[in-house]
């Protein structure tokens, strides 16, 4: 943790040139005008290049500076944490530019945006902002990830951007953010913020201090930058952002980000009203000190596993890391009660968990037998039918010397985020095991839409031979969730972290198309539930 510390409290112009020295060159690089779409923002290349020209030497990941600290400081006499924002707002004098009006109509009004923004951003705002403050950048940059994610921590783009920041895997690795099968530091808020705000400010250095620059290159690649400035035969310094020949989604990518910006500075003015954000820490970081179930978590909170989930997005899996991080974010109030908990719980009682590759000649009495567990705990954590297993397939071995079989059984834990879809059936009979939660994740549910539609509580312990009606969906995940509409077009209905780009690769469609058909524009939101049209009218 000394490490991340000295890294993160270097003033902002040593900070860079460290990176700069640090960083290899990215790859992905992209030279034509053609810009990778994102969650909220189609077309676009992100973090394309950092150097040119000069091969250096890529840092190792810096595992403790996954989580960063906790801050402490509450500046007073703020009302709302939108008011402490707009004191710091540095780009004002360029909201008046016409392609930053011509942005405007497309969030005046828009109170559902910045309502579902404001709930998406509500747990992990104080702490951007207070580090924005702390190295002394423009409060603008606070709003980035309301064009880039619709601040959604598990936004994903068709071409494996990730997070509230949308890095792609090479930039990631180069700033130390951790990614395996466990963990993806691009998810994890304050993570990927602290290695935004270091790519954010080698960038600006690099482009004399424009942020407007900085912004653009931060869309599209400062090597797509520096060529626009060499193909007006300019120097860097010379031309400002306005002036340079850079792709379309580029151009309306920065004025989008100042449109907000002019929107949080005098919502009322168009249209919207604010919710206020309290000007304090909402959450508290824990470090548990070894692997720990999430579900356990939840239990020990007394809360659902979707809250402390969503609080702590970067885990890919159902519970910490088995070696680092191990930090849980937890509601602030419920700090001590889980430091509490943690305290009085036997250690035995802990659940880690082994990631097992099958190897060929395994059997499933062999691995069980060198790995100290049984054949049947095997065969239901992993959703084995049968003895038959396939090298090279994964699986999961629990570990806790103070759970009986059946505790360790009972755990469910869910797949791979990698898993085939699973075809829906109409109707499903409830296994030894089984819960809300690792039904809905073995068919890619929601563990409330079956709770509710079969009159349960989501807290429903369920009995083996139960039938649960998955009437509500049809036959596959892949096929539309509503029937043919009577001019024979498909419907989908809109699931937690979908995007357009996704269901227009999931039905082969063009994205240009499925827009159209169903009216929207490139960085229209969608929510859960919402119907869309995935065949031609």
């Amino acid at each position: 943790m000394n490490t991340f510390n000295m890294k993160i409290n270097a003033g902002p112009r040593t900070r860079a040139a460290q990176l700069l020295l640090l960083c290899a060159i990215l790859i992905g690089c992209q030279t034509s005008t053609e810009l990778k779409p994102g969650p909220a923002q189609s077309n676009r290349t992100q973090q394309a290049e950092l150097t040119e020209g000069v091969r250096l030497e890529r840092p190792h990941a810096n595992t403790s500076a996954l989580v960063p600290r906790e801050t402490s400081e509450t500046p007073a006499g703020y009302s709302s944490l939108w008011e402490r924002m707009r004191t710091s707002l540095q780009l004002s004098p360029y909201y008046s530019h016409s392609a930053v009006l011509e942005q405007l109509p497309r969030y005046s009004e828009n109170q559902r945006y910045f309502d579902l923004i404001t709930e998406r951003a509500s747990p992990f705002l104080f702490w951007i902002v207070a580090e924005i403050e702390r190295r002394g950048l423009p409060m603008e940059l606070a709003l980035l990830p309301m064009v880039e994610s619709t601040f959604n921590p598990a936004a994903h783009s068709r071409q494996n951007a990730v997070g509230l920041w949308q890095f792609v895997a090479p930039t990631a690795r180069s700033f130390g953010l951790q990614q395996d099968w466990w963990f993806d530091g691009r998810r994890d808020p304050r993570a990927s913020t602290v290695a935004a705000l270091d790519y954010l400010e080698v960038l600006n250095d690099q482009f004399d201090g424009d942020w407007l620059i900085t912004l653009a290159a931060y869309n599209t690649g400062g090597g797509n930058v520096r060529r626009a400035f060499r193909r007006r035969d300019a120097e860097i310094g010379e031309l400002d952002f306005w002036e340079l020949p850079l792709a379309p989604e580029t151009r309306s990518h920065v004025p989008r980000v100042l449109a907000l910006a002019q929107i949080v500075l005098n919502p009322q003015d168009h249209g919207i009203e604010l919710a206020k954000i309290a000007n304090e820490e909402p959450l508290a970081l824990v470090d548990v000190g070894s692997q720990i179930d999430l579900a356990q978590v939840a239990a020990m909170l007394g809360v659902d596993l979707e809250t402390i989930r969503s609080l702590n997005p970067g885990y890919l899996q159902w519970a910490t890391h088995p070696e680092q991080p191990q930090i849980v974010a937890v509601p602030k109030q419920m700090k001590n009660q889980f430091q509490n908990s943690l305290a009085s719980l036997d250690r035995s009682r802990y659940v880690s968990w082994e990631h097992y590759r099958i190897r060929p000649g395994d059997t499933l009495g062999g691995i069980a037998s060198r790995l100290g567990t049984t054949v049947e705990t095997l065969r239901i954590i992993n959703q084995i039918r049968g003895s038959r297993i396939i090298a090279g397939r994964p699986l999961l071995i629990p570990r806790g010397s103070g759970l009986s079989e059946a505790d360790l059984a009972s755990l469910q834990p869910p797949l791979p985020e990698t898993r085939l879809a699973v075809a829906v059936p109409p109707r499903y009979v409830v296994r030894r095991g089984d819960n809300l939660w690792s039904i809905a994740r073995r068919f890619d549910l929601r563990s409330s839409d079956i709770a509710a539609y079969n009159q349960l509580d989501r807290d429903a312990l369920l009995q083996p031979g139960q039938e649960l009606d998955f009437g509500f969906m049809e036959t596959s995940t892949l096929a539309a969730d509503f029937p043919a509409n009577r001019s024979g077009s498909k419907i989908y209905r809109v699931r937690r972290g979908d995007t357009m780009a996704g269901i227009a690769e999931r039905y082969s469609a063009n994205l240009a198309d499925l827009l159209r058909w169903n009216d929207l524009g490139r960085n229209d939101l969608i929510f859960p539930g919402q119907q869309i049209q995935v065949v031609a009218p």
